[in-house]
């Protein structure tokens, strides 16, 4: 008898069914043995799909081995089949994290290994340069800043002979800031003192600027009194700002009275 498993072949660890095709000649048949996997239908189909185990795709490589079988007055004879497994393609599209809705623009740090490039998706924002390029910049659109999430997916391209992978991130996106001044106030020039009645949201603090007079106790306190000088009365009027303090990765906003 004569048999012959086939050639060496290089698959990749995430597309790894093997599609064999021996051929016996001078035997009845011929029967499959090698690796920890399973053939399908059966190890005594000649063109049978053999599904490595988890320890041949670890190993790195199997060998299969086709001996015949029904050989009459013959001994039976083999013949082997390497096959070499190279790793799958990884993909990483980063931690999940967080932006504020008035400084949403998302610095995104994807990477990845095996493949020849990645491209992200999702979401229905605009990706800058591109959404092949791993560290873009997203920019969510209105509807996701007020739905207050976006999710991104990092495929990778370029996969040769094997399958594409992905990850996912998710991005919050957090309320901003909000600050009141307070009402306009008018004042008599010879009471001019002003009890101030500011308020804050989402920052952790807020601080009075504007104007040459004194916070009362100081300019960090929102319900302040300011006292003004001496030209902003004979001006009749002045100016103060409200800003918040303390806004982690929003950007800081103001309002005026």
């Amino acid at each position: 008898p004569t048999v012959n498993a086939g050639a060496p072949i290089s698959l990749c660890a995430n597309n790894a069914q093997v599609s064999l095709n021996g051929s016996v000649f001078g035997a009845t048949g011929g029967a499959w043995t090698g690796g920890s996997g399973t053939f399908a239908p059966n190890n005594t189909t000649l063109n049978a799909t053999y599904a490595p185990s988890a320890s041949d795709l670890a190993a790195g490589t199997v060998t299969l081995t086709l001996t015949s079988t029904g050989n009459g007055n013959c001994n039976p004879v083999s013949s082997t089949r390497v096959i070499t497994f190279t790793p799958a393609p990884t993909v990483n599209a980063g931690p999940d994290a967080s932006v504020c809705n008035n400084n949403a623009n998302l610095t995104l740090a994807g990477a990845f290994t095996g493949a020849t490039g990645a491209i992200w998706s999702g979401g229905a924002g605009t990706y800058s340069p591109n959404n092949a390029t791993m560290n873009a910049v997203y920019t969510p659109s209105a509807a996701e800043r007020t739905a207050g999430t976006v999710n991104l997916t990092l495929t990778s391209a370029g996969n040769g002979l094997c399958n594409a992978v992905s990850d996912q991130v998710t991005w919050t996106i957090t309320p901003a800031p909000t600050v009141n001044a307070g009402p306009d106030q008018s004042l008599c020039s010879n009471n001019p003192m002003a009890t101030l009645a500011g308020s804050y949201t989402v920052a952790t603090g807020a601080a009075w600027s504007g104007g040459n007079g004194t916070f009362s106790p100081s300019a960090s306190n929102v319900n302040a009194t300011y006292t003004p000088t001496a030209a902003e009365v004979s001006s009749g009027s002045v100016t103060l700002t409200l800003t918040t303090t303390g806004n982690n990765n929003c950007v800081a906003v103001s309002d005026a009275m």
